[in-house]
């Protein structure tokens, strides 16, 4: 038997028969992981036309996962596969047992509690594998296709033991000539999981009810007692669970089911019902016939309630699965709440912590809400202290749902606690709510069949399991249909409907219940395939007219408060987005960035005066909402009006605190970068003049974005005395040996009046015959701001440009020989192409000789293009280098012949870059 590797160091310490070059588990854990990541290099290499991606699941360690594995095939980028892995190492060889029945098999010891994951509750397929260092070695056994653990698991918890033995069959060795078996292996986990799953979740929502409807009352009695019943203690239920109830259901033979936002009945007669509800435009409900209110109290108040929960739990029409009559059931109320949550999604801070700090004598459902906005908020004390209290409160007041949910909490804030506080008391206090055994929480509130099932359901994170399979497989099948959809096919809504239905129960789940969750890992995966998801079928959005064709405001709410925006600039730019359009509904997102500027200024003092201890800062999402919301004003279309409105607030924002991150600056340049052609000129001079009294690390970037356009219009600006003082004392700084924004000068220099033109040259030539700095010489000649050929600076600038293979390059250490390992004679390059000169004309010294990249842009038309690579087109694609392609008509033929056999969409982008160029400013001269 393979012991644990800590009781394998304490023996030989106390044996001390062997020298102590003993290892840390983590040391040894790593030499697995490498052992593995080898392994599959060697598979990679049998299978070139397979990619085999392998990433960490960091937030699965504690139930047992370390890694998930994508098989992608090339070249069409589908996936073939996804499983998960189970990793473990050994210095120790690998013995095989001798004398046990199991004689011949390899030994190891496993945790039950992540045995009756893999087996009873995960979703997904799941190998365990075993990386013997010594020999190196990697085992893999199929856990889940593993019959005897059952029985043997049992006995073990039974017996009150922590874990079992499982047994390893040595032919099973990981190598190219085995992995075909091993992913059957992986494959059968996968179908065998699947069922296993589903009927897990089947018996668990399904196994028997104690409450029944009174089926003599009115059908609209019926379901509002029934939603009474089960939405006593939660906002949001399970939909299996809901649907198994009458009068959902009519016999116990058919179920109603649930799919993309349709919940499928049986019951005609509760369709017809529902469909004698007409709700209008001001909220209030007739009805077509009387028959099914008849006495009925208050019978337009329990229908808004019955469409309003319905509504609220993602059922948006009820379909007859006799006749396929469609109802409407969605009902949205429109109210101006103000309370702690309605605020915050309103993005009006500042009035959300004055919420959270009124007396707390309010109902548990309010102090519920109140508890998890502290969560939200980043105070994980706070939140944990609240939870507490009403954990206390829900069990005096037989809350028993409520109490388990503040249980779960309680666990997850612990972790939160112990990671982001730094006193030993705090810390201290994380662990012990870590330690929180929610198991006897569950069995020990148990009474009502239906309290029971949704017990078990919070407890075992089946409202992420659940989700995070529908999720996951859906985004997969969506990136299969767009590269389908490049290639001539055509895109199907359904996986886009059931990726949006997926996600919206589990953050509905989480967030209507006031489950802590949304800041860990698991999560944040699950909104990256969301985010991509919707990209996709934006991007989607001609092929088929019932998929969606702009932003909504439930896109927009996620991406602000769950996304992250370097996630959402990823997929906006790998789906060839240049803007998003959005569906404006009663102008959320306009007054929600409007909120957010105007009150900028008062939420540092606000929030330190509501969590004054260290670190608090960086526990917020504040910092992240605030640059989600710029980067999405960056992306949407609005009106030249509306984006006037956020320039001049976000102006208004900058004049009165400082912004909460350096993500949020880079975010304002995004924005002006995608709005400037809607700016008048006007209103871009205005922008330079206010900036410059504005010194940050993205003030460079944000001018040459106003200037640029300014040149493209053929407009000047002129600056006042003070403003040129400004200008200056920008570009030479604080320190003037460093000069880090000195090149802002340059950039003025194609809109400066005549005036301001004389004297930026004047301080550029006498700061290069101080110091000559070959950048800053660069910058002046690239926006003729000085002279090229004939320049007292270019011998300078040839010697400091030239290469010198002698010198030690960090970047090629770094990542390898580069085609391009002088960027510096590269400027040099660009400089020629602007001005049509050859290196011989300004220069005797030899130009060949450094590489085939460098001699072919020496002769572009008469070189050999045997030795040509495809990737040089975009090593260094300014303006003037994709000039200086266009004229050969040898590399225009090369590239027509590699785009007609491979799909490249950055050598397709350079081709009309090139043959058909579209770019005319100051940046694509340099960039």
């Amino acid at each position: 038997m393979i012991k644990f590797v800590n009781q394998q160091r304490s023996n030989k310490m106390v044996k001390g028969k062997q020298k102590n070059t003993s290892r840390t588990t983590e040391e040894i854990q790593e030499s697995g992981n490498i052992l593995l990541d080898n392994v599959l290099e060697s598979v990679r290499a049998k299978y070139q036309d397979l990619k085999i991606n392998k990433t960490s699941e960091e937030h699965q360690k504690d139930r047992g996962v370390d890694f998930q594995v994508e098989l992608i095939g090339k070249p069409n980028e589908n996936t073939l596969d996804m499983f998960k892995l189970q990793v473990k190492a050994t210095d120790e060889p690998v013995k095989l047992l001798k004398t046990t029945t199991n004689k011949g098999l390899i030994s190891f010891q496993i945790d039950n509690r992540h045995i009756r994951y893999y087996q009873q509750e995960m979703p997904w397929a799941l190998l365990f594998l075993l990386c013997d260092n010594s020999t190196k070695t990697v085992y893999w056994h199929a856990i889940q296709l593993d019959n005897s653990l059952e029985e043997r698991l049992n006995e073990s918890i039974a017996k009150k033991k922590e874990s079992i033995q499982i047994f390893i069959d040595p032919k099973n060795v990981l190598e190219p000539n085995s992995f075909l078996d091993f992913i059957r292996d992986a494959e059968e986990s996968k179908s065998l999981q699947f069922f296993r799953a589903s009927e897990g979740n089947e018996n668990a929502l399904t196994a028997g009810s104690d409450f029944q409807v009174d089926q003599n009352k009115p059908l609209l009695e019926q379901l509002f007692t029934l939603l009474e019943y089960l939405f006593e203690e939660v906002q949001y239920l399970p939909v299996h669970l809901l649907s198994q109830y009458r009068p959902f259901k009519v016999s116990e033979v058919q179920s109603s089911f649930y799919q993309q936002f349709k919940l499928y009945t049986e019951n005609d007669d509760l369709v017809a019902m529902l469909d004698t509800f007409k709700v209008q435009p001001n909220g209030t409900i007739t009805f077509t016939n009387p028959s099914y209110i008849q006495d009925v109290d208050e019978y337009e108040k329990k229908a808004i309630a019955i469409l309003s929960k319905l509504s609220q739990n993602h059922i948006y029409t009820i379909i007859s699965q006799k006749s396929r009559k469609e109802v409407s059931t969605r009902y949205f109320t429109h109210g101006n709440c103000n309370c702690v949550a309605c605020c915050y999604n309103r993005l009006d801070i500042p009035q959300t912590i004055k919420k959270l700090q009124e007396p707390k004598d309010k109902s548990l459902d309010d102090r519920m809400k109140t508890a998890y906005m502290h969560y939200e908020m980043g105070n994980y004390l706070k939140s944990a202290e609240a939870f507490q209290s009403i954990g206390k409160q829900a069990t005096k007041e037989n809350k028993k749902t409520l109490f388990l949910i503040t249980q779960f909490n309680l666990i997850k804030l612990g972790r939160l606690i112990k990671n982001n506080y730094y006193d030993y008391e705090t810390i201290e206090f994380g662990k012990t709510l870590m330690n929180i055994n929610l198991d006897r929480a569950v069995y020990s509130a148990r009474n009502r069949s239906h309290h029971r099932k949704l017990f078990n359901y919070i407890k075992e994170v089946r409202f992420y399991s659940d989700s995070a399979y529908e999720v996951q497989t859906n985004v997969s099948k969506l990136r299969n249909e767009y590269q389908s959809f490049i290639g001539g096919g055509i895109f199907n809504t359904h996986s886009y409907d059931q990726l949006l239905n997926g996600f919206a129960k589990l953050n509905s789940f989480i967030g209507g219940n006031r489950i802590v969750y949304d800041r860990f890992g698991e999560f944040s995966l699950q909104m990256d395939g969301f985010t991509e998801g919707v990209f996709i079928a934006l991007a989607l959005r001609e092929t088929n007219s019932y998929v969606i064709s702009t932003f909504n405001d439930y896109h927009i709410q996620r991406l602000i408060f769950d996304g992250e925006h370097k996630v959402t600039w990823r997929y906006f730019n790998k789906y060839l987005f240049k803007s998003i359009p959005y569906k404006e509904n009663d102008g959320k997102f306009f007054a929600m960035i409007s909120n957010l500027l105007a009150n900028h200024h008062l939420v540092n003092d606000a929030y330190k005066a509501y969590s004054p201890d260290d670190g608090s800062f960086w526990r917020n999402q504040y910092p992240e909402v605030f640059a989600n919301c710029l980067c999405l004003a960056a992306m949407i279309e609005m009106t030249d009006k509306q984006a006037e409105t956020i320039s001049r607030e976000i102006m208004d924002c900058y004049s009165k605190a400082d912004l909460p991150s350096p993500d949020a600056y880079s975010q304002v340049n995004s924005f002006f970068r995608g709005k400037r052609s809607q700016f008048s000129t006007e209103l871009l001079k205005e922008f330079i003049t206010f900036f410059l009294q504005y010194k940050d690390i993205h003030l460079e970037k944000r001018l040459s974005i106003f200037t640029a356009e300014l040149k493209t219009r053929k407009q000047t600006i002129s600056l006042s005395t003070v403003q040129r003082k400004q200008l200056f004392k920008y570009a030479f700084g604080e320190d003037r040996d460093e000069l880090r924004y000195f090149n802002t000068l340059a950039l003025f220099h194609p809109v400066a009046d005549n005036s301001l033109k004389k004297e930026i040259e004047k301080r550029i030539t006498a700061q290069l015959r101080a110091k000559f700095d070959a950048y800053h010489y660069y910058y002046a000649v690239i926006t003729d701001t000085l002279p090229f050929q004939g320049s007292e600076f270019l011998d300078k600038f040839i010697e400091e440009t030239y290469p010198d293979p002698s010198k030690y390059s960090f970047r090629n250490n770094f990542y390898g020989p580069q085609d391009n390992e002088y960027p510096l004679f590269d400027m040099f390059f660009n400089l020629c192409f602007k001005f049509g000169l050859q290196p011989r004309e300004i220069t005797d010294k030899k130009m060949d000789g450094f590489g085939d990249y460098y001699d072919w842009l020496l002769d572009i038309g008469g070189f050999d293009y045997s030795k040509f690579k495809i990737s040089w087109l975009g090593l260094y694609p300014t303006k003037f280098y994709l000039q200086e392609f266009a004229k050969p008509l040898i590399l225009r033929k090369t590239v027509e012949k590699y785009l007609r056999s491979n799909r490249d969409f950055q050598m397709e982008r350079l081709y009309f870059d090139i043959y058909n160029p579209q770019i005319d400013e100051v940046e694509a001269d340099y960039e």
